[in-house]
């Protein structure tokens, strides 16, 4: 039986067909890795990578406030 989560989810989702470069397909090999190894109170927890023929789904904790690509986008030189 599955445990029932309380918190909200949020799925982010890559086509396949967006990412056939090579270089892509690593960078998100390479997300998956790492958001599996980071526990972290300021870092959204990975619970799920699910890969389908034509996707790649993370389940991830949901938080509020937008993406990090979007807060990154409105800063200068687009760094932290």
């Amino acid at each position: 039986m599955h445990k029932k989560l309380n918190k909200k989810l949020a799925l982010k989702i890559y086509e396949k067909e967006k990412i056939k470069d090579i270089q892509r397909k690593k960078s998100v090999r390479r997300e998956i890795r790492l958001m599996k190894r980071i526990s972290h109170p300021n870092i959204a927890t990975l619970y799920e990578a699910i890969e389908t023929e034509d996707q790649v789904i993370l389940v991830l904790e949901y938080v509020p406030g937008g993406s990090t690509h979007g807060f990154l986008k409105s800063k200068p030189h687009r760094r932290m």
